[in-house]
């Protein structure tokens, strides 16, 4: 067999699993399998549809088919039906509820709100699906096309302006006959679960003040008919994956203390029903609930949460620790907690049959994405070859892990990538990546984008400075308040390290990163002429007017730069890279998306501006119709265009 190396059109060849869900009784799996298509009319998106994988015949099917995008499938506790979110009858709006028999047939529409259905749960009877969705506006009042805003958050990246109407609580019957909102007023719903019994309903949300200027989240129990809520948890920040104990006792959630601001760990609460105490059951632990692990091979991933033993003695969830993601197991007595399922690999997503006996859960490598796969005790077994033969076919660099110590005596762990047709002899232009968050990481997953860049000649290094997660909640804080210091010394330092090993050429490094990552892009090349060329990506230029025009801003600056910036706007001046600019001597290419909520594009038009205005060497391409998240769901013809600027930039002034 003759090998290729791989190619930035190869985006089109990927399939992207996810969202396994194991039937109640263990035999049969439905999961999403989606890819990247060139549609009907020239158009570019995405084609998402149910797959199912029966584990007596060992078939993989695909389940539903049609239009549009199917997603979050959710079988009903006798495993007759599965529900499901899909935009297949219209596209305009948002997705709706479908319940499809698990045998085959007609999928059925039970909702039809405009802006879509959120958070379907089953009722434990079957016999209803409550969801979480905004009531429809009276067309007869709108104002046309103009847009009146009275809210401190309004808008979300990849959602826009959020609709006139709080998010609330509602249910369908499973025949689509009758349909009630049992929650009102102005606050939102953010999570909601029936419990055990169905005769009550646990929401997150806080009622009791504007939503908008706290982070303050509180858990309410309510009659599953409505009526007035009664709180029972109060936290001092967000609240989600509330998952109930099969025995009716206890309810399980994830929160964080908020003690360090956003580097806080999340951790795991139990509310004990019976008694009205809450129990921080993670609290000793310097561990994070969740998968922080960055990737651009996947699509409409939806977090496990937490997942209740039969017997309701244990909670399993995902971890992130260092460059893995496993499955953890936590006893709820004892607090005693230990790894399920683990490896060099991350793990997106899982579920278990109702005896607690078998897991299904998808799961990827640095050379592999995600396939599905099912375990029991020791035993494991890979369902799916979705990506096999293709990724079989082409060369693929393997990443080198490598540690090195800092200037202060932390290990800083990170990898190097190297062309396929590595020659020890040779030197290599090197490309420095920086991930966003900076709450996430680099690991043991797939990245297209570190393929390609290492299959067109360039050596890739990686790593995870101080902010990362999966290092414990000391390693994250370090930079609160604090940008482009300690980060800024574990990425130069990185490049010091770089520079020793014999085949590096240390004349031609560039560097690139998106999001926080744009953001130490701009800051490195303002404070170093040492970067031969930069790439940066829906970037932080300044931080004044990040804070009133991000989704996020108003919450995000005061906790990560400090204060607001008519009080600290010396500080903010002074972390922003726009305020630096007349030190630039690096080539830069300015990547952004038009759309982008979380770093709006004006980030990027002041960065630009200021650069040409100072007669830089600058390049600035805008992706309309996109956001933030461009480079791992956007349009994939302008993935494919965004991977080709980047190659070129690097090719045109590295090599």
């Amino acid at each position: 067999m003759s090998y290729k190396k791989l190619a930035i059109e190869d985006l089109y060849r990927f399939k992207f699993v996810s969202d396994p869900q194991i039937s109640p009784d263990g035999k049969r799996i439905v999961f999403v399998v989606a890819s990247p298509q060139r549609l009907e009319g020239g158009k570019e998106g995405y084609i998402s549809k149910l797959w199912m994988a029966d584990l007596e015949t060992n078939e993989v099917y695909q389940f539903t088919s049609g239009k549009g995008i199917d997603f979050n499938p959710r079988w009903s506790k006798d495993g007759k039906y599965i529900l499901f979110l899909s935009n297949r009858d219209d596209q305009k709006r948002g997705p709706q509820v479908y319940i499809i028999p698990s045998y085959g047939g007609e999928a059925k529409r039970l909702t039809n709100f405009k802006h879509g259905v959120k958070n379907p749960v089953w009722s434990p009877r079957g016999n209803k699906i409550l969801f979480i969705a905004s009531p429809e506006e009276d067309e007869r009042k709108r104002e046309y096309d103009v847009k009146v805003v009275n809210r401190l958050f309004y808008k979300l990246n990849g959602q826009g302006l959020f609709p006139p109407g709080r998010f609330h609580l509602f249910y369908t019957t499973v025949t689509g006959s009758r349909e009630k909102q049992i929650t009102s007023g102005n606050f939102d719903v953010e999570d909601a679960i029936w419990s055990p019994d169905g005769k009550q309903i646990a929401f997150v949300s806080n009622i009791e003040k504007d939503q908008d200027y706290t982070y303050e989240r509180n858990i309410y129990l309510m009659s599953w008919k409505g009526g007035k809520p009664r709180r029972v948890v109060r936290m001092r920040s967000y609240i989600h994956s509330l998952s109930w104990s099969p025995d009716g006792q206890k309810i399980a959630f994830v929160s964080t203390t908020m003690k360090k601001g956003f580097a806080s760990n999340w951790g795991i609460w139990i509310y004990d029903v019976n008694e009205g105490r809450t129990l921080h059951l993670t609290r000793d632990m310097d561990i994070s609930v969740g998968n922080a692990v960055n990737s651009d091979v996947r699509f409409s991933e939806t977090s496990p949460g937490l997942i209740w033993s039969p017997d309701s003695r244990k909670i399993y969830f995902l971890m992130t620790e260092g460059p893995n993601t496993t499955v953890m197991e936590i006893e709820i007595e004892s607090g005693d907690m230990r790894s399920i399922i683990f490896g060099d690999r991350v793990i997106d997503n899982f579920s278990i049959d109702k005896e607690g006996k078998v897991f299904a859960f998808v799961a990827m490598d640095p050379t592999m994405p995600k396939e599905l796969y099912v375990a029991e005790g020791d035993w494991e077994k890979k369902i799916t070859d979705f990506n096999d033969n293709f990724i079989e076919e082409v060369l693929l660099s393997y990443p080198e892990r490598f540690t090195f110590t800092a200037s202060d005596g932390k290990e800083i762990e990170g990898w190097i990538m190297k062309p396929p047709d590595f020659d020890a002899s040779k030197k290599y232009p090197v490309i420095v990546e920086i991930h966003g968050g900076p709450r996430t990481s680099y690991g043991n997953a797939f990245m297209h984008e570190f393929q390609v860049l290492a299959a067109q000649g360039f050596i890739v290094a990686y790593i995870n400075p101080r902010g990362s997660a999966g290092y414990g909640e000391d390693f994250a804080f370090e930079i609160i308040k604090n940008y482009g210091d300690r980060d800024y010394k574990d990425i130069m330092e990185t490049v010091d390290y770089l520079e020793k090993l014999p085949y590096v050429d240390k004349e031609n490094i560039g560097v690139t990163g998106g999001s926080y990552g744009g953001y130490m892009t701009n800051w490195i090349v303002t404070h170093t002429d040492r970067f031969k060329a930069a790439v940066t990506q829906r970037s932080i230029s300044n931080f004044i007017s990040f804070f009133g025009t991000s989704d996020v801003g108003f919450m995000f600056t005061p906790e990560e730069i400090g204060g607001t910036p008519w009080k600290r706007y010396r500080k903010y001046m002074e972390k922003s890279p726009l305020f630096h600019v007349n030190y630039v001597k690096t080539p830069i290419l300015i990547i952004h998306a038009e759309e982008d909520l979380r770093c709006p594009i004006g980030q990027a038009e002041e960065f630009y501006t200021a650069l040409k205005y100072l007669k830089k060497e600058v390049e600035f391409v805008r992706y309309p119709g996109e956001n933030h998240e461009l480079s791992r769901s956007g349009r994939p013809d302008h993935r494919v265009d965004r991977l080709k600027r980047i190659v070129n930039w690097f090719e045109k002034y590295l090599k």
